[in-house]
């Protein structure tokens, strides 16, 4: 894979191919941004980039190096990350360790930290030693999208390069055209997935354009309690049906407001959104919204599921 090969980013990837060029990418570095838009998979290019062996047009993605690179074998590339809440001392002693040691088969040694922001202080202590005085041969990337969660000692001592999701029309047109997608599933993923290719990708091998719909046939348009439908799910499970009705009372609210139907999500549902506007002031919107915005802090809050949905639903229909 090839910078050509990222789909947008094209202000961060000017400024790395402008520290490549110039053969100043050591150090540590933050890629910052959302979930999902290829934080990581751009940091994988670069470990590959500074160690192709090829002349020109570098990755080749056809020398021995490259082709261990993305098999993930290389001894020059070092992954760290954690299924647990947090980064431990131990994972960055490692890489004290093979930071001290020069490149194996490359020219450049890159260490991938992904989600630093777990690191816990131990761990980001120790990876402060590196970073005040890093090996001219040793790349060290930080993946986050919680910079805020980055402890400020080690965010003073890395240069922040800041990602953005895809716009939304570009992530439209990349559903349909490359992966083959309908149009309006593919017009309701890149909504939701807010322009994050990662998550659109997921997304589009599960059943959710059908599964929003069943939940709107019933309590949208049927009117059915939310506690008989939605009771037993997991937390993370009706985290995404409240955003999902959210985003149906958003819709209503920008149809009253006039903007073109080109920006509703569930567009799809048009006719439905167009019936149920007639039905609603802003005023009563805002409530909905400010009702289903206080749900999500409860669900947080671990309170009872079926009470928060009961209660939920006595006051969407009240409004």
């Amino acid at each position: 894979m090839r910078f050509s090969d990222i789909l947008g980013h094209e202000k961060p990837l000017n400024i790395i191919n402008a520290y490549i060029e110039n053969s100043s990418f050591s150090g540590g570095y933050i890629f910052s941004g959302p979930e999902g838009i290829g934080k990581k998979a751009v940091a994988k290019i670069i470990a590959e980039k500074l160690n192709c062996t090829a002349q020109q047009d570098r990755p080749c993605g056809a020398c021995s190096s490259c082709l261990k690179m993305e098999k993930l074998q290389h001894p020059d590339l070092h992954i760290i990350e954690s299924d647990t809440a947090q980064i431990k001392i131990e994972d960055i002693r490692g890489l004290q360790r093979e930071a001290n040691f020069r490149p194996y088969e490359g020219a450049m040694k890159v260490f991938i930290i992904d989600d630093a922001h777990k690191l816990n202080p131990e761990a980001a202590n120790s990876l402060l030693k590196i970073l005040e005085e890093p090996p001219a041969d040793s790349l060290i990337i930080l993946i986050t999208h919680k910079p805020q969660n980055i402890f400020k000692t080690v965010l003073s001592r890395c240069k922040v390069i800041r990602f953005s999701p895809l716009a939304i029309t570009l992530l439209e047109d990349v559903l349909i055209n490359k992966y083959f997608i309908d149009r309006l599933p593919a017009h309701f993923i890149s909504f939701y997935s807010e322009g994050r290719l990662g998550l659109a990708l997921k997304l589009k091998d599960s059943k959710i354009f059908e599964e929003k719909n069943r939940i709107f046939d019933s309590f949208a348009v049927a009117g059915r309690p939310l506690d008989r439908n939605l009771t037993g799910q997991s937390k993370e499970q009706l985290r995404g049906y409240l955003n999902l009705m959210a985003s149906w009372f958003r819709d209503i609210y920008l149809l009253k407001a006039g903007l073109p139907e080109r920006e509703l999500m569930h567009l799809d549902r048009k006719n439905d959104l167009l019936k149920l506007m007639r039905e609603f002031s802003f005023k009563q919107l805002d409530s909905i919204l400010a009702a289903i915005s206080e749900s999500m802090f409860y669900l947080e809050k671990n309170i009872n599921s079926k009470l928060l949905l009961h209660n939920l639903g006595v006051q969407l229909w009240k409004a």
